[in-house]
């Protein structure tokens, strides 16, 4: 019975040692290459859904009047719209976005993340900025508005 157990112990430290050997040799390869994968993994907590929809925004510190936009894409989380004016990052905006087949607006308050400017004006020679809103405050009848939209994408 001991000769059966010490066998099987031999056994189990031969291969720790070659993986052990195997590891050491293809050290950096291995995670050169399992290091790409995870960078181009998906950080978002929700899928966005590429769809164009207007959008009403206005600065919230601004007097301003509304300024008229198209959606890029949309989560349940954010949005990406095409704006004509680059925002600093943190800037916040008191948004309408239409959603289509409804009559009534999502109203929200979001935060600027990030801005991005494209590389070609638009057709009138405008700069065209892309610009990443998180929601910071919705309220529950627009959110359950938007998410119903989003699930009906959802389905084919």
């Amino acid at each position: 019975m001991y000769l059966v157990y010490l066998v099987a112990l031999i056994t189990l430290f031969i291969i720790l040692w070659i993986l052990l050997k195997e590891e050491k040799k293809f050290n950096n390869i291995t995670y050169g290459l399992t290091s790409e994968y995870w960078i181009l993994r998906e950080k978002r907590r929700f899928v966005r859904f590429k769809e164009e929809m207007k959008a009403r925004y206005n600065l919230l510190a601004s007097q301003l009047n509304h300024r008229y936009s198209t959606t890029k894409n949309i989560s349940r989380s954010g949005l990406c719209i095409l704006a004509y004016e680059k925002f600093k990052e943190k800037n916040v905006l008191a948004m309408e976005i239409e959603v289509p087949g409804s009559s009534r607006r999502v109203k929200l308050i979001g935060q600027v993340i990030w801005t991005k400017e494209q590389s070609d004006p638009d057709a009138q020679g405008r700069r065209v900025f892309l610009t990443g809103i998180k929601f910071c405050k919705i309220d529950p009848e627009s959110e359950a508005m938007l998410i119903t939209y989003l699930n009906k994408l959802k389905r084919p």
